[in-house]
C-alpha cells in the first residue's frame, strides 16, 4: 500500500481541503446528469429511442460501478490527488465529445468512457478524508460533502435547462467540459499547495502509532466483522435498490414529468430542480438515525427505506393527479435514499482507516449502488416503452419495499 497522505493539522487548511474537494465533486455531477437533463429533447428529436436513451445511461452507469470498485482498490495504491486530476481530465474531454457524437453507438461508447473517468473521483476523495483530517473533521466531511451532490445536481439541470433554450441540447455537454476542465487545472494546483502544509506521516510515525493504537485494534476488528460477516453480504440487495432510486429512477423523471403531465422538457428540468434541494436533509436525517440506531447501519436504513415504499406508494396510486404532489414525493423517495448513500457509501469505509482499505471499501459500496442505477436506467425505458409507467412504478415499489425487508432481517448482523 502507498504511504499515508500527509496529516493536515491547521482547521483553516482542512478547510480549504475540504472545499477544494467539495468542488471537484460538484463540478462532476455537471458533467454526468447533463444527459439526464439533454436526454428528453433528444428522444423528442428523434435522435434516440426511449430504448437506445436508456441503454446510454446503462453503459454510464455500468462504466462508473466498474470503475467504482477498480479506481477505488487503485485509490488505495497511487496518489489519489492525481487520480482526481485524471479523472476530472477526461471527463472534460468527453463531454467535448458528447456534443459533437452523432450516432447512437458512438455516444454509448463515449459516455461510458465517462463514466469510468468520473469513478476514479470519488473514492479518492474519501481516502484524503480518512487520513489527512482528524476523526471529527473526517465524519463531519463525509456527511457535509453530499451538499457538493445535491447542489451539483442542481446546478446540473440549471445550467443545462438555460444551455438547451438558448441553444440546444449539443451545447449542454460543451458547457459541462468546459467547467470540468477548468476544475481539473484549479484542483492540481489547489491540492499540491494544500498538501505541502501537511505533516509528513513518516517522521510523525511514532505520534500516530500512540494516538491510533487502541482506535486501531478496534477499527481493524469492527471492519473485519463487517466486511467478512454474513451481515455484509445481506446488505447489498438494499445497497443495490437503492442505487436504483436514487440515480436510475432521478434520470427518468424529468420524462416523467413531460409525458404525464405534458410539459416542455426545459420546464419539466427546472420542476426536477426541487429534487435535489430536498436530498440534502437525507444526509443529515441518515446521521441522526444512524447515532440513534447505536451505528448500525442497517438499522437506519430501514425507517429510510420505509419512507421511499410510502412514497412511491403515493405517486402509483396518485398517478396524474398532481404534478406538485408527484415531485414533493419523488423527492421524498430520493432524499430517503440520499440518506442510505450515506450511511453505506460515505461513513462505512471509515472503518477501514487502520486496515488501508477506505477507497477500496467506499469504491465497492458505490459500485454495487451503480450496479442498480445500471440496471434501472435501462429497464425503466424498456418497462415504459412496453408497459407503461403504471407497471413501471409498481415495480419500484415492490423493490423497495424487499430492500426494506431484507435490512430488518440483517440488522442484528451487521453493525
Amino acid at each position: 500500500m502507498m504511504k499515508r497522505m500527509r496529516r493536515i493539522e491547521s482547521p483553516k487548511v482542512a478547510r480549504l481541503l475540504f472545499l477544494l474537494c467539495w468542488f471537484a465533486y460538484f463540478t462532476s455531477y455537471i458533467g454526468r446528469l447533463n444527459y439526464s437533463s439533454a436526454m428528453t429533447e433528444m428522444i423528442q428529436g428523434t435522435i434516440l429511442t426511449k430504448s437506445q436513451a436508456g441503454f446510454i445511461s446503462m453503459v454510464y452507469f455500468f462504466a462508473y460501478g466498474i470503475g467504482q470498485l477498480c479506481n477505488g482498490i487503485l485509490g488505495d495504491k497511487f496518489h489519489p490527488g492525481k487520480m482526481i486530476f485524471t479523472g476530472l481530465a477526461i471527463a472534460a474531454g468527453a463531454n467535448l465529445c458528447m456534443g459533437f457524437a452523432g450516432g447512437f453507438q458512438v455516444m454509448a461508447v463515449i459516455w461510458g468512457i465517462n463514466g469510468y473517468a468520473q469513478a476514479m473521483i470519488w473514492p479518492p476523495i474519501i481516502r484524503i478524508f480518512a487520513e489527512m483530517v482528524s476523526r471529527e473533521q473526517k465524519m463531519k466531511f463525509c456527511v457535509d460533502i453530499v451538499s457538493s451532490q445535491v447542489l451539483g445536481t442542481l446546478a446540473s439541470y440549471l445550467l443545462a435547462a438555460g444551455v438547451m433554450w438558448l441553444i440546444g441540447w449539443r451545447a449542454v455537454f460543451g458547457a459541462a467540459a468546459i467547467c470540468l476542465g477548468a476544475m481539473s487545472v484549479v484542483w492540481i494546483i489547489g491540492f499540491g499547495k494544500i498538501e505541502n502544509c501537511g505533516k509528513d506521516p513518516e517522521r510523525d510515525a511514532a505520534e500516530v502509532d500512540k494516538r491510533g493504537k487502541d482506535s486501531s485494534v478496534k477499527t481493524t476488528a469492527a471492519g473485519k466483522t463487517a466486511w467478512f460477516g454474513s451481515g455484509i453480504l445481506m446488505v447489498l440487495f438494499p445497497v443495490i435498490i437503492h442505487g436504483m432510486l436514487k440515480d436510475g429512477v432521478t434520470t427518468w423523471v424529468p420524462t416523467y414529468i413531460t409525458e404525464t403531465f405534458f410539459t416542455s422538457p426545459a420546464f419539466s428540468i427546472l420542476v426536477t430542480t426541487v429534487l435535489p434541494i430536498v436530498n440534502l436533509s437525507g444526509a443529515y436525517v441518515a446521521q441522526y438515525l444512524y447515532k440513534k440506531c447505536k451505528n448500525q447501519e442497517a438499522m437506519a436504513a430501514v425507517c429510510l427505506f420505509l419512507v421511499a415504499v410510502l412514497a412511491l406508494t403515493g405517486i402509483w396510486i396518485g398517478k396524474d393527479v398532481s404534478m406538485i404532489l408527484t415531485v414533493v414525493l419523488f423527492a421524498l423517495t430520493t432524499a430517503s435514499m440520499m440518506g442510505v448513500n450515506t450511511l453505506f457509501v460515505n461513513l462505512f469505509p471509515l472503518r477501514y482507516e487502520a486496515m488501508g482499505k477506505v477507497s477500496t471499501v467506499s469504491g465497492f459500496m458505490n459500485c454495487m449502488a451503480y450496479v442498480g442505477t445500471a440496471v434501472s436506467t435501462f429497464t425503466i425505458g424498456v418497462l415504459v416503452e412496453q408497459k407503461g409507467w403504471n407497471v413501471t412504478i409498481g415495480s419500484w415499489v415492490v423493490m423497495t419495499f424487499l430492500a426494506l425487508v431484507v435490512c430488518m432481517l440483517g440488522r442484528k448482523k451487521f453493525s
